[in-house]
């Protein structure tokens, strides 16, 4: 067990085991959630790490976990084959999970495990794989993640039983899918319809799910229906995405529709990355490198054997939901399985390999920026499901969403303005004595109890130039009520940001009432120098998972300020 991949898959698998309930009754096999107070219905998917852990070592302990875990099952199991999400969500889209992750054990180790074990998964196994086949189809109302794992759930099950009609099946959603990849390698789909498009023409992306879900799931089908069209250009998408991996492993997800649930290093409830990169690196050795970043960051968010849902959830008495545990040591088990190893050299990712660069986007009408050691991304992003409308939307309004710097980390790591649990059951709620407030840069004020704020402006004016050494950008934006999503007048706040390879200066104009700027920094990583006045305080925000100094500085002047 010397090998660290190896290493840190028995450390989630000896806290999943320790957090695995063994009293008789409904909850028997599952496992406690101190985050969120309830056992989670896809604790199923730890079934398949928990094999793997069994048989690298041998100890019985991890196979008993496995066995326990089917007795919970059978609790959320539907007579039709499906699975429930939980006890309290009838969500039965998530059987394509149960269904791979229980095929994947039969795939990698069924030849290695007790007979008797063996025959268990593969019964819960094809029903499960039999409901995803003949329900999960085109036209099924779900975001496209949904459609990539059923995909991998077909062909997995036509690998292991033969079924042409699931082989077809896996073909027809292939299909369906890879055509929804715009020129820059991003998924649409994480909205409905899947082909959507926003008053801007923006298409519905988020880039957890597809780094984390979509992208892997859709590898690995690829790869099992020896489909080398399909592989060859889910590769190059791989490739492409990686222009938004941080050096340090983290996501820039900043911006995506569906970051309420983003944690840094990918999404709340997803497999992870890692288990693709592993499986892609003989097409490119940059992909071995992004599964060497991936381990990383894992890894930092790793305490006590659980994997926490951000970089500062730990120091700041976070609890940290289970889910992230079971669900990203299938992914990493996968990587094992590929044979994952660490690199030989370190190699550059995309993002490090130029010293100047502006990038636009226009599906997600965000521009990406590099400028030294500093990478920014500034968003007008407009896309927004009804789902996540009432502030929890991503961040728009022309706003640095992201600023990261190198051997530094995030700076500022911006994501929904208002904490909703628009996912109940996948989301958990701020506890002890952190002020929770969101770590987006906006201007706002307050009138009547409503707040307005400029990060959710879905109109607003950018300006991006590069020039002399700079990159600056001017920004017009809107105060938008994150209820009603309008403005209550027509004032606007006018932001000019010049990048370059010593930081960022930014200068907000002055706007009429009592209008403030509002500067989160994350802890420790950046200072910001300025002749305004300013107000100072701590906060901490679940989404991306970081503790900031909340810097306030009062609009009724100009305010001039470098962020170094």
């Amino acid at each position: 067990m010397a090998d660290k991949y190896q290493r840190l898959l028995t450390e989630w698998c000896d806290a999943l085991l320790c957090a695995e309930v063994k009293e008789s009754g409904e909850l028997f096999g599952s496992f406690r959630c101190d985050a969120c107070g309830f056992s989670h219905g896809r604790a199923d998917n730890a079934v398949y790490p928990l094999s793997t852990c069994y048989v690298l070592t041998g100890e019985e302990r991890y196979l008993v976990g496995a066995k326990d875990l089917l007795v919970f099952r059978k609790q959320l199991e539907q007579p039709s084959g499906a699975m429930i999400n939980d006890f309290t969500s009838p969500w039965q889209g998530i059987t394509a999970f149960s269904a791979i992750n229980l095929m994947k054990t039969l795939y990698y180790l069924g030849d290695k495990l007790p007979e008797d074990f063996t025959r268990e998964v593969d019964d819960c196994a094809r029903r499960a794989a039999v409901w995803v086949r003949d329900n999960l189809t085109v036209g099924f109302p779900a975001y496209i993640n949904y459609y990539c794992a059923a995909a991998l759930s077909n062909a997995l099950y036509y690998v292991l039983y033969h079924d042409d009609v699931a082989k077809q099946r896996a073909k027809e959603l292939m299909a369906y899918c890879l055509p929804l990849f715009t020129k820059s390698g991003l998924l649409a789909g994480e909205g409905k319809p899947h082909d959507d498009k926003s008053p801007k023409g923006c298409y519905p992306i988020d880039v957890g799910y597809v780094a984390e879900e979509s992208l892997p799931c859709l590898t690995h089908a690829a790869a099992l229906l020896k489909d080398e069209e399909a592989a060859s250009a889910l590769a190059k998408h791989a490739k492409s995405l990686l222009d938004f991996m941080l050096p340090d492993g983290g996501w820039d997800n900043s911006f995506g529709v569906r970051n309420n649930k983003w944690s840094y290093y990918g999404s709340r409830t997803s497999d992870g990355s890692i288990g693709a990169f592993a499986a892609l690196r003989a097409r490119d050795s940059l992909f071995h490198e992004a599964a060497e970043r991936t381990y990383t960051i894992l890894k930092r968010c790793t305490h006590n054997g659980l994997l926490y849902g951000g970089p500062a959830y730990y120091e700041n008495g976070q609890k940290p939901c289970i889910h992230h545990t079971f669900s990203h040591a299938a992914a990493l088990a996968d990587a094992i399985h590929e044979g994952i190893d660490t690199p030989k050299e370190r190699l550059a990712l995309p993002l490090e390999r130029e010293v100047a660069r502006v990038k636009y986007y226009p599906e997600i009408d965000t521009y990406k920026i590099r400028m030294g050691g500093y990478l920014a991304t500034l968003t007008a992003y407009d896309y927004a499901t009804h789902n996540y409308g009432r502030g929890a939307a991503h961040a728009g309004g022309g706003t640095l969403s992201l600023l990261y710097k190198d051997g530094v980390g995030a700076i500022i790591a911006g994501s929904v303005y208002d904490y909703i649990l628009t996912e109940p059951n996948n989301m958990q709620l701020p506890t002890g004595n952190v002020e929770h407030a969101t770590l987006l840069l906006r201007a706002e004020y307050e009138k009547d109890g409503v707040k307005y704020a400029t990060c959710l402006d879905k109109a607003p004016v950018v300006e991006v130039k590069k020039r002399d050494g700079y990159v600056n950008a001017t920004v017009q934006a809107r105060f938008i009520d994150p209820l009603s999503q309008r403005a209550e007048s027509e004032r606007t706040a006018t932001f000019y940001y010049r990048f370059s390879d010593k930081g960022v200066t930014l200068t907000v104009k002055a706007v009429e009432g009592k209008v403030r700027l509002v500067i989160p920094i994350v802890k420790g990583s950046a200072r910001v120098e300025s002749d305004n006045r300013y107000q100072k305080r701590d906060i901490f925000f679940l989404t991306g998972g970081f503790a900031a100094d909340e810097y306030s500085f009062d609009l009724k002047e100009d305010v001039t300020l470098t962020i170094v």
